[in-house]
């Protein structure tokens, strides 16, 4: 479908009626009664805004199994799944033992947006909806077969732990059952009036697209659009999520640009979700060059249990040091018990806000509303309630506090940062982001050396990078001077690094003062030795090339 017919058939979408306002009346006078309400004026300021929600919503209160204490937001909700070809990418290629190229065949993406609709919807999905919504109806419907099959299957091991083919009667009773659960989602519904900001989601390896449904209706309710892919592996041979981060980064980023086409999606406003290896991917997005993401939200990420300086994270720390200076805010959630480690993010996030939020003996999976369904279901079947309600009352916690952090940092929502410092999370502020070079150069020269120097020492590293850069651009400008002095400067403060004093050497001479320039270059000779950044080869060429150099100084 091109981009025009999408825009189009979301448009042409009709719109929907509200109460009148004698309904409105109507509704405010019965409710009054029913409180014992005396006097009408009394009671109005307070019900209006619970009146305003029932007559923007008309419908049934969420399935408890689904939602527990979660309150819905002033919206309908809407979902709407579609397939998109990414024709940049190839995907089950044709085999070719002659060494021909094959046929480029795009990459299938799936894509599934739960959305805040208009009023006086029809009836709600049922949760097999979701799995129904894989539609085989599409371009790729070999792709589309094995996807649906799949995702149901994921979702029945996660769930009930144990394979949909390997159901006992009594399971599959049970798990037909919950299928005819009401949702809080309507198919095609109308979407509302506006634009509104968008997250998109990632599951871990191996999870499916709805694989935290109650989250993202609930997130859609409260004026949000969600939006969730299958990320399947880029070998066609499996459909699972196999934790290539390239394979992730490339679909966020096409997701991203999807978002632009929905016409109800308020692209200036995008945050990022993942459960799991998703959260890591989620996190490498966010420290990707030019990366469009406002704010970040990592659930159980498994990185902080096994330690990110681990060499088993060499991969994941670097992708997350791409870019160590994102102001982007995070929330990190983890389980207390398993005693997390979160510190070792600091060096990946020490420029933005961040929060720690922590729940007692949640499963990994029941960070995610499968997991949490599934223990309620598990209790059902065994008589014992085992976690379930723990589970459950955990998870309500972690939804209210992802709207929360979201509304604080994506909609820029006051209450919601108030309610984020009166919540308990432990909040770590941002340290001042260090500048580039261009930048520091022009604050040198806008407030000068004593306060540069004032400003340099409010951190706790400087990057020889940076200061090198801010003396080549002073330098560039005509500005030799200033450039010796800003090199002074820097040597202060990294005063091991051998690049900076060669440049300050380099400097010093091209003002004419050749003395203290032999001195600095005698100084790099020394450093010379424990410079680990050079081959023994290229160590020799340069000590060879400094020592000729002071021999033509006369030194």
């Amino acid at each position: 479908m091109s981009t025009q017919a999408l825009q189009a058939e979301w448009i042409c979408l009709s719109e929907t009626d509200t109460l009148s306002e004698t309904g409105r009346c109507a509704l405010m006078t019965g409710i009054q009664a029913a409180l014992g309400c005396s006097a009408a004026h009394r009671c109005s300021s307070l019900l209006l805004p619970l009146v305003t929600v029932l007559a923007a919503t008309a419908q049934t209160p969420p399935a408890p199994r689904l939602w527990g204490t979660l309150q819905p937001g002033p919206y309908s909700v809407g979902f709407r799944s579609l397939y998109q070809l990414d024709t940049a990418r190839s995907y089950d290629p044709d085999y070719t033992a002659d060494g021909k190229t094959g046929v480029k065949n795009p990459r299938p993406i799936f894509i599934a947006v739960w959305y805040p609709a208009a009023a006086g919807t029809a009836g709600p999905m049922i949760y097999r909806d979701y799995f129904r919504a894989i539609s085989t109806d599409s371009p790729v419907p070999e792709f589309t077969q094995r996807l649906r099959k799949y995702t149901r299957d994921t979702a029945c091991q996660y769930m009930l732990q144990r394979e949909f083919a390997s159901l006992t009667r009594e399971q599959r009773a049970a798990w037909d059952k919950f299928l005819s659960t009401d949702t809080f989602a309507h198919q095609d519904a109308s979407p509302a009036a506006g634009k509104f900001p968008t997250v998109i989601y990632h599951p871990g390896l191996g999870g499916t697209f709805e694989d935290n449904s109650v989250v993202f209706e609930y997130l859609a309710s409260h004026g949000y659009v969600v939006v969730s892919s299958a990320y399947q592996d880029a070998d066609s041979t499996d459909l699972n999520i196999d934790g290539d981060f390239f394979t992730s980064l490339d679909d966020l980023s096409f997701l991203g640009r999807f978002v632009g086409t929905l016409p109800f999606a308020d692209t200036s406003r995008l945050g990022a979700m993942g459960h799991s290896y998703g959260a890591q991917a989620v996190l490498a997005w966010r420290a990707q060059p030019g990366s469009p993401v406002d704010a970040v939200v990592s659930v159980d990420s498994t990185v902080e249990y096994v330690g990110l300086e681990s060499p088993l994270c060499a991969d994941v720390r670097a992708m997350f040091g791409r870019n160590r200076k994102s102001p982007v805010p995070v929330i990190l959630f983890a389980d207390r018990l398993k005693k997390p480690r979160f510190d070792p993010f600091d060096s990946y996030l020490s420029s933005a806000p961040r929060y720690q939020s922590t729940v007692d003996n949640q499963e990994h999976n029941d960070f995610i509303s499968q997991g949490m369904i599934g223990e309620s279901l598990l209790a059902d079947l065994s008589g014992n309630s085992g976690k379930a309600a723990s589970a459950r009352r955990n998870y309500d916690q972690i939804g209210l506090r992802i709207l929360q952090f979201l509304n604080a940092y994506v909609k820029r929502d006051a209450e919601a940062l108030a309610f984020l410092k009166g919540a308990g999370l432990r909040y770590k502020p941002p340290l001042p982001p260090e500048p580039t070079g261009k930048q520091l150069a022009r604050l040198f020269l806008q407030d000068g050396p004593d306060k540069t120097r004032q400003f340099l020492a409010g951190f706790k590293t400087n990057d020889p990078d940076v200061l090198d850069g801010a003396a080549s651009f002073l330098r560039e400008d005509g500005r030799k001077q200033d450039a010796a002095t800003m090199l002074g400067l820097a040597v202060e403060f990294v005063p091991g690094s051998r690049t900076l004093r060669q440049s300050l050497g380099e400097a010093l001479e091209a003002i004419g003062d050749l003395t203290k320039a032999a001195a600095v270059y005698k100084k790099t000779l020394q450093l010379l030795a424990a410079d680990s950044t050079l081959t023994k080869p290229a160590k020799a060429a340069l000590r060879k090339a400094l020592e000729e150099h002071l021999s033509t100084l006369g030194h």
